[in-house]
Formats: C-alpha cells, structure tokens, sequence
C-alpha cells in the first residue's frame, strides 16, 4: 500500500510542475489581434528589421463573411427611363414595288440620342449561404444584382476560399496544443538471476518553454486574415465577371435584334430589286448586288446569335445556374451614371483593394515569423518520474530525470536568417504588387476613356450623320437621283453603325466595371490552398523537437 501512495504522489507530481513552468513562460511580445491586418507604412517598408520598432499601424479590419462590401464600389442609378432604344416599323406589303420601296426606305432605327454616360460597376450581395435561392418568376427580366445575389450563393470558388479559411483555422488550433504526457512500464534485470528483478511505471512530458505554441497560433492568425482578405478578392472577382459579362449578355441580344431586322429589310430589298425587274425599271444586277447583301446579313445574324447563346451560357456558369440561359436580361445597357476620374479611381483601389491588405497580412506573418524562430533557441525541458519495486530487496524505488538541450552549436541560426529574408520579400512584394495595380488600372482606365470617347462620338456625330444620309438617301431615290442600289448601301450602313454602337457601349459598361471593380477578373479560377506546413504546423513539429 505505501508503494502505491509513493507512485501516486509522484505521478501527481509532474503536472504540479507544468502548471508552475508554464505560469513562468514569457508573455508574447505583442497581442495579435483576431482579426485585421496591421498595415505597413512605407517607411516600415523601408526599414529593416529590427526587434526594438514597436510601432505598429492599426489594424484595418477584413470584412466577415457576412459584411457587405459594396460602398466600396458604385452602384447603378435607378433610371427611369426604361424605353427600348430599338424601335422600328412594319413595312406594309402592297401591291405596288414602288409604294412597298417606299415604306421600306421610311423604316428607321432610333436609338436614343441623349448623352450616355457609363454606368459604373455594382457591389454586390453578402456571400450567401442558401444554394436553392431562387427567383420568383423565369418570365421576369433578372436584374444584375439578382444575378450577383445568385453567383454568392452557388459559384463553387468562394465556397472554396471559405472552406480553406476553415482549414486554416483548424491548423491554428493544432499548432497551440500542448503536447500530450508519457506513461510506460520499465523493468530492470528480469530473469537474470532467476528473480523477477526491478519493475515499476513512469511518466514523461516536454515542457515547451519559449513561448513557442502561443507564436505558433501568432503565426497561423496571420495565415488566416491574409486568407480573408483572398476570400474579398475573390467576391470581387465574381462580381466583376458577372457584371461583365451580363453587359456582354445585353449588348449580344442588341445585336441579334439588329440583325434580324437587317436581315429582314434585306429580304424585302430582294424582293422589291425582283419586282422592278419584272416591271421592266430595274436591272439584273441590282438583283444580284441584293441578294448577296442579304446572304452576308445573314452571317452577320448568325454569329450574332452564336455570340448572344455563347454569353448567356458563360453568365450562367459564372452565377453557378444552368438553367439561366432563357431567362430574359434587364435592359440597363443604356443607363445614365456620373463619370469615373483617375484620381477617385486610384485613391479607391491603394485604399480598398484586398489583393494589397492580403500583401499587408503576409508581411505581418513574415515578421511573426521572426519571433517565432527566435524564440526557438530557448531550449525545451524533459522531465521524468516513475517508481519500481526492487523484488531482490524487496525496496520501493522512486526516479526522477530532467534534462535540457544545451544549445551551443545548434542556435536555430539557419532559420532566424531564412525568417527575415522572407520578411524583406514580403515587402517588396507589396511594392511590387501597388506598383502592379496601377499598371493594371492605367490599362483599364484608357479602355474606358477609349470607349467613352467612342460612344460620345457616335451619339453625337456618327450616328446622326448616318441617319442622315439614309434620309438624304431615300429622299434621292424618291426623286430619282439614286438608284436602288444606293439605298440598300445607306440602310445597311446604318444599321452596321447602330451594331458598332452597341459593341463601343458594351465596351465601356465591361471598362468602367473593371476600373470600379478594383480592376480583379477571374470569377472561376482556382483558390489557392494551404498546406499542412503554412499555418506553423513545421512550427509545432519544430517547437516539440526543441531543435
């Protein structure tokens, strides 16, 4: 019974002793914060490395998951003016070639005229939990933020970034686990003598000193929040691709109804060219000249079409719903907005970009990081303490082992060194990175001045003077200065500019999404894993090791 108390005592022993060490470990140097990202000045960036700057920047703060980050881009106004700009007449069928050419050349296209400005891009929607939200009515024109409310919920990238954020939270909590205790048999001298010799139970357990499991989760917070802020990235992705490519969606379902009414003008062009040469008032060739503008339309038609079926179905992969591909669109592709300026648009994307803030995270774990192997020199302590029974003497025997690494050759130098190399490429990846962001807004930025400018001028010079002529035109037919030939010309080239006029709005709308959309693209490309060794998971191994 007194073997037993012994080997009792001891063994409660031990955890007196981890309570005691652990009470003495050193505080971390400074509290990491759960969330944000301690943003870097330039002159930090500039610095080197120096343990004694402890001066930190505030922590500007990812938005959750549930947060909506739309007031960092501009959303569509509300317009009222919800007229179709394609307008057209029937062209009646009489009897007589010259009333029926008559009426044709009458048939016009007016489009509105009034100054268009570009509508800038739409924040969307919170990242939506509920996969069967759905819409009320497939014969209501689906407005773009539906669109983007259903890309939140079903595009398989950010439940994806969701669930490496997951991943990563489960790494933090591994790397801070105390590692587990010890307890074994030991005998000693069994059946030497023909005696049962020396037997008894230990317990064993590292103590980690240093720090190194709270620096591990430092570490792995910093994983985290650069992981939050990829997740933002990628929303933004979403919601530019979708936004793009509805205005894409809009402008090919603009063309095809161009198209079909170029196509049918022609084939009333052929028929009325065939009528004035049985009368005897035209010419074979002007049948010819028709039919072959009528076979060229109706290429035209059918890769409008091919266009329209292949932008509809890359919308609804984008919102992650097949089924979308009839549902009529919302006309906004003529909507009225204010205009984009380099300066809010810069100012907007170094202050609000999450591409730049995840850069920021990265380099707050790098200097993490420095702690972390710094702290890896102060050696761990192994401790020990079992009881035997010597069955020779009949004696209770207790033992007790401490041991520490002496670090003389062995200092963690190589990693120390490794550490802060990193930290310097974190901050000059984020040099790089701003230095990147305003080559790629300088590029999106003349795409919209390019195509702003080009919508100007067709609403202002080339479209009116289009019209024009095709009045001019028909006007000399009717007396007699043109042939008809010349008229089929200035129709079809009025259509054709009213076609090119769609394709430089369309331009502008995906232009102007780009520059307020952080100028992010990519709604379904791969998210970037983690593996086990981001997150301090070599940390843990290393601070367990000792060495």
């Amino acid at each position: 019974m007194e073997r037993i108390q012994i080997f009792f005592r001891f063994f409660f022993a031990l955890p007196c002793i981890l309570l005691v060490s652990c009470a003495h470990n050193e505080k971390p140097r400074y509290a990491v914060p759960s969330t944000g990202v301690q943003t870097l000045e330039m002159e930090e960036y500039k610095a080197h490395n120096k343990r004694q700057s402890s001066t930190d920047i505030a922590p500007l703060v990812p938005p959750s998951d549930a947060e909506d980050i739309s007031a960092k881009t501009v959303g569509y106004l509300d317009s009222s003016d919800d007229t179709e700009f394609i307008q057209t007449s029937e062209v009646s069928n009489k009897s007589d070639s010259n009333a029926n050419l008559d009426t044709l050349i009458q048939t016009t296209f007016n489009p509105d005229f009034n100054a268009i400005s570009p509508a800038p891009g739409v924040g969307g929607d919170q990242l939506a939990t509920d996969k069967n939200a759905d819409l009320q009515t497939t014969e209501v024109a689906l407005t773009v933020e539906e669109l983007l409310q259903l890309a939140m919920a079903n595009n398989p990238t950010l439940q994806q970034a969701l669930a490496v954020i997951n991943k990563a939270q489960g790494i933090k909590k591994q790397v801070g686990l105390y590692p587990n205790p010890t307890i074994g048999y030991q005998g000693q001298e069994i059946g030497a003598d023909g005696t049962s010799g020396k037997q008894g139970g230990y317990i064993s357990q590292t103590i980690v000193t240093g720090n190194k499991l709270s620096l591990n989760q430092a570490v792995a917070d910093y994983d985290i929040q650069q992981l939050q802020w990829e997740l933002e990235t990628q929303k933004y992705r979403v919601r530019n691709d979708v936004q793009s490519q509805f205005f894409a969606s809009l402008g090919a379902e603009q063309r095809v109804k161009l198209s079909f009414q170029l196509e049918k003008i022609a084939e009333e062009g052929v028929e009325i060219a065939s009528k004035l040469f049985d009368s005897g008032e035209g010419a074979r060739p002007d049948i010819l000249q028709a039919e072959v503008q009528l076979g060229e339309i109706r290429i035209i038609r059918q890769n409008a079409e091919y266009d329209h079926e292949a932008a509809r179905k890359q919308l609804a992969s984008l919102v992650g719903r097949p089924e979308l591909t009839e549902a009529p669109l919302s006309d906004v592709l003529n909507n009225k907005s204010t205009d984009l300026t380099w300066e809010e648009s810069y100012q907007q994307l170094q202050t609000n970009s999450p591409e730049l803030q995840a850069a920021y995270a990265k380099v707050s774990r790098a200097r993490e990081q420095i702690f972390r192997q710094e702290s890896q020199n102060i050696p761990n302590l192994m401790a020990q303490i079992g009881v035997a029974r010597d069955n020779e003497t009949g004696d209770d025997i207790a033992n007790v082992q401490v041991g520490i690494p002496l670090p003389i050759f062995n200092r963690n130098q190589g990693n120390i060194d490794m550490a802060a190399a990193e930290y310097h490429r974190s901050l000059g990846d984020v040099e790089r990175l701003q230095l990147s962001l305003q080559v790629r807004l300088a590029a999106a930025f003349r795409d919209y001045q390019k195509a702003k400018k080009q919508v100007e001028q067709y609403q202002q010079d080339i479209l009116p003077k289009a019209k024009e002529n095709l009045d001019l035109t028909s006007q000399g037919y009717r007396q007699q200065q043109f042939d008809f030939l010349r008229v089929l010309t200035a129709r079809r080239t009025y259509f054709e500019t009213n076609i090119k006029f769609i394709r430089s709005l369309v331009d502008l709308r995906q232009a102007e999404v780009a520059v307020s959309g952080l100028v992010l693209s990519g709604g379904l490309s791969n998210v970037r894993d983690i593996s086990q060794g981001v997150g301090g998971v070599g940390n843990r191994g290393q601070a367990l090791s000792g060495q």
